[in-house]
C-alpha cells in the first residue's frame, strides 16, 4: 500500500520540513528527506516551496522520528 506525503517549509526556518502523513504531521529535518527521497525530491520542494512524495506505508513511528528540541 502506498501513500502520499505532503511537504512544505516550516516557516521561520531554513531546514526544518512539515511531512503531511494520512496519520498527522511531523517534522523532518532537510538532510533526512533528502536521504529518504533524493535529490530530485529536494529540488523539486526548493523551487516550489511544496512538493508531494509517494512511498511504501510504513509503521507511524518511523515517521515519527522528531527534530531534537521540536514538536509539531
Amino acid at each position: 500500500m502506498t501513500e502520499t506525503l505532503h511537504v512544505r517549509w516550516k516557516p521561520g526556518t531554513l531546514d526544518t520540513l512539515l511531512v503531511t502523513t494520512p496519520r498527522g504531521v511531523v517534522e523532518w529535518t532537510a538532510r533526512d528527506f533528502r536521504r529518504r527521497f533524493g535529490p530530485a525530491a529536494i529540488a523539486d520542494l526548493y523551487l516550489r516551496g511544496r512538493t508531494a512524495v509517494s512511498c511504501e506505508a510504513l509503521p507511524h513511528q518511523s515517521f515519527a522520528q522528531p527534530v531534537a528540541g521540536r514538536v509539531a
